[in-house]
C-alpha cells in the first residue's frame, strides 16, 4: 500500500467521531465465594507464605461496562453505567480487607509497603473476541493461560483457548509456532497488578487517615500505568512517545474502596473510550489520534494505531511469525470495538512470598477468573470417568519415570512445573487425582456430597495452620492451604447436596 494512501487513513480515523451507544451498559459475573486456594510458583514448592497474616486473593465478582462520570474532571469515579459514556469502567470485588501492592524486586522487597494484604495479577481483555489477534510473547508464564490448570482443569470455553492451554511447564519454550499456543491469548489490554509501579506521591486518600497504610473503610485513588495494551503488539507498532518503542500504556486510574459493612474490597479501573473522553478527564479540547499514549490516549486511538500498523505492516512484512499476532487487525474497524460489556475478560489473581525469590518467582496465585471444573483434564464437557482414564493413562505411561515403579509420577522441578493431570497440586500425579474428579467434598467420588463425606472430612480435621498427616485428607482439604479447618467446614456446606438417589441412609458402602 502506497504511503500517501496510509496516511490518508490515519487523517480518516482521527477525525472519524465514532459512537460507542449499543448493547448493554455493563454486565457483571459472580465468582465463587471461598475458592482462593494456594498455588505456589517456586521450583521446590517451599517458599514461605504466611496465610494467617496476609490474606489471599479471593474473587467475588467482575463488572465490565460503558461508564458516565457525572463530572470525570472532579471524579471520575463517580456516575453510572450508560451507553452513551465516553469511558471504559472494570470492577474486580475481593473478599475481606486487601491492599494496593507494593514491590516484590528482590532487590527492593516490599509486598506490604500499602499493608498486609496485597493484591497482584494480570486481568486480560479481548475486545475483538478474536483469540488470533494480540497476547503476551515474551512471559505468558505469568497469565490466565499459563496458570489456569494449576487450578485443577481446563478452561469452560475450549472452542476459545484449544491448543492453547499450558498443560505443563514445557509450554513455555519460547516458540511462538509451536503448540500449545499460550501466547495467543487474543488480549488487546490487560490490567497489571504488580507492585513498584507507583510511589505514594501518587496515591489521592480520598477517605481515610494519611499513613499510606490502606486500612478498613478507606478509599484510595492511584494513578499510575495500570491499562497496558498487549506487549506482543510492541515490535510491530507504530506508537510513539512511551520509552518503549511501540508500547501503549497510558496513565490511568484505580481505586481501592474497602466496604465495611460487606467486608469486601472493590478495585475499579476507569479508562478513556476515546479521545473525547480523555479530554472530558483532564478539562481539553479534544485532540486528533497521533498514535502517542503521552498526551491523549484513549482505546479507540490504541485499536488505531493497530488497525493502522497491520496495514503497514501488510505492505511490508516484517518476516517474523510473530506479525500474526497484529496482522487481522487490518481488516477490522476499530470503533466496532467500543462495547465494553461484550469484551472477553479473564484474570489470574494471588499474593505474594513472604520473602524475596532470587529466582525471580514472585507470585503466590490464588484464584482464577473464570473457573474451571475441577477434574476436568482435557477440556471437554466437565468431569467424568474420560478424565479418570487420562490420568490413569499418564499415570501408567510415566510411572517409573524416576526410577522408581509405585503407581505415581512425581513431577520434576515443582511447582515451577505443573502438570494437568495433577488435580490436587501437590507435585504427584496419583490415585488421589482420580479420586478429585468429582464435585468439590465428594471425598468417596459417589457423585454426591453428603453425611458420608462429612463424616471423613471430621476425620481429617487438625485445626488452622495445623498440616493434616494422611494423604487422602488432601480430598478434605477444600481450599488447599494444607490443613483442614473451618474454612473448609464452611466450603463443604456451599457444597453438600445430599445423598443420591439410592442411598437411604446417606451412607456409602
Amino acid at each position: 500500500m502506497k504511503l500517501w494512501v496510509v496516511s490518508a487513513l490515519i487523517l480518516l480515523m482521527s477525525i472519524a467521531r465514532p459512537s460507542v451507544a449499543g448493547g448493554l451498559a455493563s454486565v457483571t459475573t459472580a465468582d465463587g465465594v471461598g475458592d482462593d486456594v494456594i498455588r505456589r510458583t517456586d521450583l521446590g514448592a517451599q517458599g514461605p507464605i504466611d496465610t494467617s497474616a496476609h490474606r489471599t486473593a479471593d474473587l467475588l465478582s467482575v463488572t465490565m461496562g460503558t461508564w458516565h462520570p457525572v463530572a470525570p474532571q472532579v471524579d471520575v469515579f463517580a456516575g453510572d453505567f450508560s451507553v452513551d459514556g465516553e469511558f471504559g469502567r472494570l470492577d474486580l470485588v475481593l473478599a475481606g480487607l486487601m491492599n494496593p501492592p507494593g514491590s516484590v524486586d528482590p532487590l527492593d522487597f516490599e509486598p506490604f509497603a500499602f499493608g498486609d494484604h496485597p493484591v497482584y495479577g494480570f486481568i486480560e481483555i479481548d475486545m475483538d473476541l478474536d483469540v488470533d489477534t494480540g497476547g503476551e510473547i515474551d512471559a505468558p508464564q505469568y497469565r490466565y493461560l499459563g496458570n489456569v490448570v494449576r487450578f485443577g482443569g481446563q478452561p469452560p470455553d475450549k472452542e476459545v483457548f484449544e491448543h492453547r492451554v499450558a498443560l505443563d511447564g514445557s509450554a513455555f519454550d519460547g516458540d511462538f509456532d509451536s503448540e500449545p499456543y499460550v501466547e495467543r491469548h487474543g488480549e488487546e489490554f490487560h490490567v497489571a497488578l504488580l507492585g513498584g509501579e507507583f510511589v505514594a506521591g501518587d496515591v489521592e486518600i480520598v477517605s481515610g487517615d494519611a499513613d499510606f497504610t490502606f486500612e478498613a473503610g478507606e478509599v484510595w485513588m492511584i494513578e499510575a500505568s495500570w491499562f497496558h495494551r498487549a506487549h506482543g503488539f510492541e515490535r510491530f507498532s507504530v506508537a510513539k512517545g512511551s520509552s518503549v518503542a511501540g508500547q501503549y500504556a497510558p496513565e490511568s486510574y484505580v481505586q481501592f474502596a474497602h466496604d465495611v459493612a460487606s467486608d469486601t474490597t472493590r478495585l475499579s479501573f476507569v479508562f478513556a473510550l476515546t479521545n473525547v473522553g480523555w479530554a472530558l478527564m483532564h478539562g481539553e479540547v479534544p485532540q486528533a489520534m497521533n498514535h502517542d499514549p503521552t498526551d491523549h490516549a484513549s482505546v479507540l486511538e490504541a485499536l488505531n494505531d493497530l488497525m493502522v500498523s497491520a496495514v503497514i505492516l501488510d505492505s511490508i512484512p516484517s518476516g517474523d511469525s510473530e506479525e500474526e499476532i497484529i496482522i487481522g487487525w487490518k481488516d477490522k474497524t476499530p470503533a466496532d470495538y467500543l462495547v465494553p460489556a461484550e469484551w472477553r475478560v479473564t484474570a489470574l489473581l494471588g499474593s505474594s512470598y513472604t520473602a524475596p525469590n532470587p529466582l525471580g518467582e514472585f507470585f503466590v496465585w490464588t484464584d482464577i477468573f473464570p473457573n474451571v471444573t475441577r477434574g476436568d483434564v482435557n477440556g471437554e464437557d466437565g468431569n467424568n470417568n474420560d478424565d479418570r482414564e487420562e490420568i490413569d493413562e499418564h499415570i501408567e505411561e510415566h510411572d517409573g519415570d524416576d526410577g522408581v515403579v509405585d503407581g505415581a509420577v512425581t513431577i520434576s522441578g515443582f511447582a515451577d512445573d505443573f502438570s494437568v493431570y495433577d488435580v490436587s497440586h501437590d507435585g504427584v500425579v496419583n490415585s488421589l487425582d482420580v479420586l478429585l474428579v468429582s464435585e468439590p467434598g465428594d471425598q468417596d467420588a459417589d457423585g454426591d456430597v453428603d453425611l458420608a463425606d462429612f463424616q471423613r472430612l471430621q476425620w481429617c480435621f487438625t485445626g488452622s495452620g495445623v498440616p493434616y498427616e494422611l494423604p487422602d485428607c488432601v480430598l478434605a482439604d477444600l481450599d488447599g492451604d494444607g490443613d483442614v479447618d473451618v474454612e473448609d467446614v464452611k466450603r463443604f456446606e456451599l457444597a453438600e447436596t445430599g445423598p443420591t438417589e439410592g442411598d437411604d441412609d446417606g451412607t456409602t458402602g
